[in-house]
C-alpha cells in the first residue's frame, strides 16, 4: 500500500515587522539625499523600509511630522564650541558660521530641511538662538535686528550650499577660463590654481566678508 505523502499545513500569516521611529527617521535622511522633502511621501519611505504605510502611522500621523523629526535630529546634532563670556561679537558671530558650516559638511541634508512646507522648522529656530541673543546684546532695535538675522542666515547658508556643488566642479574640465588674448599667461596660471581653491579657503573668506557688512552696518547712525 502505497504511503500517503503528509499535506503540508497551511502557511500562517506572520505578523508585520515591527519598525522603530529611529529607523524611520533613518531611512527618511537616506531618501533626502536624493530629493527636497517635498518630493518625499509616507509610501516612499514605507517602501524603503519594506513595509506597509500603515505601519508608519505607529509613529508619525502625516509626513509633515515625519519631516519635523527629521530635522530635530539633524540639527540636534548642531554642535556649538563653548563661548567665552568677554569676546567680542566678531569673533562669536565666527564661531557660530564655522561651527554651522562644519554641521552641513558632515550633515548635507541640513541643507534641505531648513524650510518644510514653506516654514521654517523649530530645530532651525533653535540653532538661530545665540544670532539672536547676539543682535540683542548689540542693542538693535526689533526691525533692524529682523533685516539683519534675514541676511546673515540667507547669505551664510546660501555660501554654504553653493560651495557644497562648486568645490567638486572647480576640479572638472574644461577649465572656465579661456588662456586667450593679451592674459593668455595670467589665465593659464589662474586655470591650473583654480582646482586647488578649497571649500574651507571659499567660507572663511565669505564669512569675514559677512562680518565686516555687518559692522559697516552697524555703524549707521
Amino acid at each position: 500500500m502505497p504511503s500517503q505523502k503528509p499535506v503540508p499545513s497551511p502557511r500562517r500569516r506572520g505578523r508585520p515587522p515591527k519598525v522603530s521611529r529611529e529607523r524611520v527617521i533613518d531611512v527618511t535622511l537616506r531618501l533626502l539625499e536624493d530629493v527636497g522633502p517635498d518630493e518625499i511621501s509616507m509610501a516612499d519611505v514605507a517602501a524603503g523600509l519594506g513595509v506597509s504605510v500603515m505601519t508608519l502611522y505607529n509613529h508619525f500621523p502625516n509626513i509633515s511630522e515625519l519631516l519635523q523629526a527629521v530635522a530635530d535630529h539633524t540639527f540636534g546634532l548642531f554642535e556649538l564650541p563653548p563661548m567665552a563670556g568677554d569676546e567680542a561679537w566678531q569673533s562669536e558671530l565666527m564661531t557660530w558660521l564655522r561651527a554651522l558650516a562644519r554641521h552641513c559638511e558632515r550633515h548635507p541634508v541640513a541643507l534641505r530641511i531648513v524650510s518644510i512646507e514653506g516654514r521654517t522648522t523649530p530645530a532651525w529656530q533653535r540653532i538661530m538662538q545665540p544670532l539672536l541673543e547676539m543682535l540683542h546684546a548689540l542693542d538693535v532695535r526689533e526691525e533692524e535686528a529682523a533685516l539683519l538675522l534675514a541676511w546673515i542666515t540667507s547669505q551664510a547658508m546660501g555660501l554654504i550650499y553653493i560651495e557644497e556643488f562648486a568645490e567638486p566642479a572647480r576640479g572638472l574640465g574644461p577649465r572656465s577660463l579661456d588662456p586667450v588674448g593679451e592674459h593668455r599667461e595670467w589665465l593659464g596660471a589662474l586655470n591650473h590654481y583654480l582646482p586647488t581653491v578649497r571649500r574651507e579657503q571659499v567660507l572663511e573668506l565669505g564669512f569675514q566678508s559677512l562680518v565686516m557688512g555687518l559692522e559697516r552696518q552697524l555703524a549707521q547712525p
